[in-house]
Formats: C-alpha cells, sequence, structure tokens
C-alpha cells in the first residue's frame, strides 16, 4: 500500500509539474489575456504516508473542482501539530489575521488557541449557507468532538480512536488466545504479566508485556466511561466553556483507574516507556500497546510482516465501566484573514475533503476512519475493510462508543500531559498511595486553569 501511495503521489507530482508548463493566460490577437485564481492557503501537520495522502487530495482538488472554480488550494507542512498550534497563536494575539492561513489544521490541544478568536469562522457558520451540507451526513461523534457552546467551530477531518495493538505470535507463544485480547485492565494486568520475557538469569527484560505511561488522551476515555458517562473537569471537558476544575476526584473514577492501573505495573511486565514504543513494539520487545487508528497503515509498514498483528477494542477500566472511546485527531478551522471573501473557495475545499470519495481515499491510505457515514456505503469500501479486517475493529469500536465521551478541552494542555505522566509514574515507581497521586493531580491541574481563567476573565 506504501508503495501504491508513493506511486499514485510521484505520478501526480509529474502531472503538477507539466501542468506549471502551461500559461495561466491564454494568447489571442496579440492579447493576453490573465486567469485570475482564489488561492486557499492550507497550514497542516500531516507527515510521511499522512502527508502523501493530503497532497494527493489536494492535486486532486485542485486538478478538478478547483481548476473549474478558478481555486487553487496551496498546502504548508508547519511540522507538528504544537507547531501550527504556535504559528497560529503568534498571529492571533498580535491581530495579525492577514498572516493567518485560510485553513489551519489543529488537534485538541491547540483549540484553546482559537476557539473564542474574533478571527475564527465556524464551520457551522459556512455550512449554513450551504443547503447542500448537513452535518447529520457525518458521524456524530465527530461533529460533536469539534463542537463548543453548541457551534460546531471546526470541520472534523483526520479523526481516529484509540485501539490496542497486539502480537499474535507472542500471544501464542505464552498460551494467549489471539483472537481474544484482554477486555479489562484487569485482564490487561494479566496478559501483560505472562508475555513478558526475561533474561535467562533473570536480571534484564527481553520483552514488555505492554508498554506505555498513561497520558490525556487515554485518560479521556478511562474516566469517560465510568458511571455510564464521565468528564475530566467540568463545563463537559470544557465544551461548554472555559473549565475551572477538574472532577475526576469528586466522583472517584481517577482513582478506580489508578487502583487498576497499579495491578499492570505488578504484574512484572509493564515498561514505563513514553517515547519510541512503536518501534518497540514492530521489533518486538514489546507485545501490547495502545495507540491511535492513524498509525495502523504506518505500523504494518514497520513491523514488515515479521509477526501477526492483532487490533483490539481499547480495554475498559473493569466490568462495570460501558466501555467507550473519545475521538482523537483534528480538524481543520477556517480564518477570515481578508483571503477569499466569504470564505467561498475554502468551504469548496473542506467539503471536497469532507465527501464520500475523499474520506475513503483518506482512510484506506492512513488508517484514519471515514467522517462522512456515506463512505461505508460505497462499494470499494465494503470490499476495502473484507480484505483489511484490522481496520474494521476501529469502525466498530466507534459505533459502541457513547459520542459524548470527548477529548478536554483545557489550558496548559502540553503541561497537562506531561504532568499527568509524570505523577503516575511517580506513584508506580516510588509506591505513591492513590488517593495522594488524585490530590496532587487535581492541585496542579486545578491551578493551570485558576491562572487562564484569572487572565481570560470574559472567556
Amino acid at each position: 500500500m506504501q508503495n501504491k501511495l508513493r506511486g499514485n503521489a510521484m505520478i501526480l507530482l509529474i502531472m503538477v509539474l507539466l501542468l506549471t508548463l502551461f500559461p495561466l493566460f491564454s494568447k489571442g490577437q496579440g492579447e493576453t489575456k490573465k486567469t485570475t485564481m482564489q488561492e486557499v492557503v492550507f497550514w497542516h501537520s500531516n507527515s510521511g504516508l499522512q502527508q502523501e495522502a493530503m497532497t494527493l487530495l489536494v492535486q486532486t482538488f485542485n486538478d478538478t473542482i478547483g481548476r473549474e472554480n478558478s481555486v487553487v488550494v496551496r498546502e504548508i507542512y508547519q511540522g507538528k501539530a504544537a507547531d501550527v498550534a504556535t504559528k497560529l497563536r503568534a498571529s492571533l494575539q498580535s491581530g495579525r489575521n492577514k498572516d493567518l492561513p485560510d485553513i489551519a489544521q489543529l488537534d485538541a490541544t491547540g483549540v484553546m488557541d482559537v476557539r473564542d478568536s474574533v478571527f475564527l469562522v465556524p464551520a457551522s457558520d459556512l455550512a449554513d449557507a450551504d443547503a447542500s451540507f448537513d452535518f447529520s451526513q457525518l458521524q456524530p461523534g465527530a461533529v460533536l468532538s469539534t463542537t463548543y457552546k453548541n457551534k460546531v467551530i471546526g470541520m472534523p477531518f483526520n479523526c481516529s480512536t484509540i485501539v490496542l495493538y497486539y502480537n499474535k505470535d507472542a500471544f501464542i507463544e505464552v498460551g494467549l488466545d489471539p483472537q481474544h485480547p484482554p477486555r479489562t485492565l484487569a485482564e490487561l494486568a494479566d496478559y501483560t504479566g505472562k508475555l513478558a520475557k526475561y533474561s535467562a538469569d533473570g536480571k534484564s527484560i527481553e520483552r514488555y508485556g505492554f508498554a506505555g505511561i498513561p497520558t490525556t488522551y487515554e485518560l479521556v476515555s478511562w474516566i469517560g466511561q465510568q458511571h455510564g458517562l464521565s468528564y475530566m473537569t467540568d463545563m463537559a471537558n470544557g465544551h461548554e466553556g472555559n473549565p475551572t476544575r477538574v472532577v475526576f476526584d469528586e466522583n472517584d473514577t481517577m482513582a478506580t483507574f489508578l487502583t487498576e492501573w497499579r495491578k499492570v505495573y505488578e504484574s512484572g511486565g509493564l515498561g514505563n516507556l513514553s517515547a519510541n514504543i512503536r518501534q518497540e513494539f514492530s521489533a518486538g520487545k514489546v507485545a501490547m500497546h495502545v495507540a491511535s487508528t492513524s498509525g495502523l497503515s504506518t505500523l504494518l509498514a514497520s513491523i514488515d510482516g515479521r509477526f501477526e498483528l492483532g487490533v483490539g477494542f481499547f480495554p475498559k477500566v473493569n466490568d462495570q465501566a460501558t466501555g467507550g472511546v473519545n475521538i482523537g485527531g483534528g480538524a481543520l478551522f477556517a480564518f477570515d484573514n481578508g483571503n477569499d471573501p466569504g470564505k467561498k473557495a475554502t468551504w469548496l475545499f473542506l467539503k471536497f475533503l469532507m465527501n464520500s470519495e475523499s474520506q475513503f481515499a483518506w482512510h484506506k491510505a492512513t488508517g484514519y476512519f471515514p467522517v462522512n457515514l456515506e463512505t461505508y456505503e460505497l462499494p470499494q469500501f465494503k470490499e476495502h475493510v473484507v480484505e483489511n479486517p484490522l481496520f474494521q475493529v476501529a469502525i466498530d469500536q466507534l459505533n459502541a462508543s457513547n459520542p459524548e465521551i470527548q477529548s478536554v478541552w483545557w489550558p496548559n494542555a502540553y503541561q497537562a500531559y506531561y504532568e499527568i505522566q509524570n505523577r503516575i509514574l511517580e506513584m508506580l515507581e516510588q509506591s505513591l498511595g492513590v488517593e495522594q497521586t488524585v490530590s496532587s493531580l487535581a492541585s496542579v491541574l486545578n491551578q493551570y486553569m485558576a491562572n487562564y481563567n484569572r487572565m481570560n476573565p470574559s472567556m
């Protein structure tokens, strides 16, 4: 798949280069008539296979709908999602709206910077002007993932969920059923211990049963699936307004999770790794880990047939939890930068990205699930999931999840991310109490929110 995608991208690149040989003006009777093209500037954070897939989509638009409507999209890779957010923040805070792109791709950590900006053009405002578009065409959870104060502020696009990846060969090796991955954290603890492999002298570990330190991404789901539906913070994880405090310390959801997570650690097979987990998994040094569905294509390429990959549902906290996952990934946000009056050209491109065929191409190349519900009815999509059943697991899990389990939008998102990891790591390695860890986490995170709200009282 990777070679095919690269081949297609190269062919289209050559096509674009050839097209540049043709002038953007026509000559007749000694006169030159210039064609006016409306440019749409698009900042994104896609790299690797994802960048190739995005370039393919942009070129397809420019060569078809864009050409027919005198619109050309200029994509600019700005680095990681954090880099896009940083560059946007600089322009927004200075009020230099002319420096803004027409569209920017952001993940949940960057939403706080744009959601209240006067320069943001909400996706629902653009959709309201187009009778042919209805958000009911899209996955409900995806739409809710970009909804703020009952308005869809960004177009959900590179949407993903978190799944369990596991080494089926390792399962068979230790007598575990490769068709039945762990359903709960208690089962995860049991499997983790059995899958761990130590050196002959028992002094070093050669394979971790499971690797990873929980982050905000995982906790939103592990907290959210308890008591039917729970949130990390008040204000519905920030989707109803600026959050003011965490609530996981009030309903024991964090304590319940940490108690179960300690069992995984005590199994003796947990690797507290925060980097290079995919590489370690691909090399057979980790038997299980949880990660985004968006990495499935890349992961398969990395494994390169060394073992059979298994994909399972994200394990539940316990048997009482309802299960389910939040939608991660990112969305596309439009800005008023003085370019593209009425954002008509911008909307034309956004609609193209959301149509069923574009969503299928994006899904097939990257692993992100289709946001457009009509994609699932395409014959080529049905054929694709039959031939590639691992992609179906994430879709089944999504359909079984409560769409109201949502990412948390809060200030100091990156600091909170690492704060959560550090506190959990300290609890495990220093044998700290669960309640002590919950209290310290709540204190730090609440201070982040208090400081932000003090500086932004009107938000």
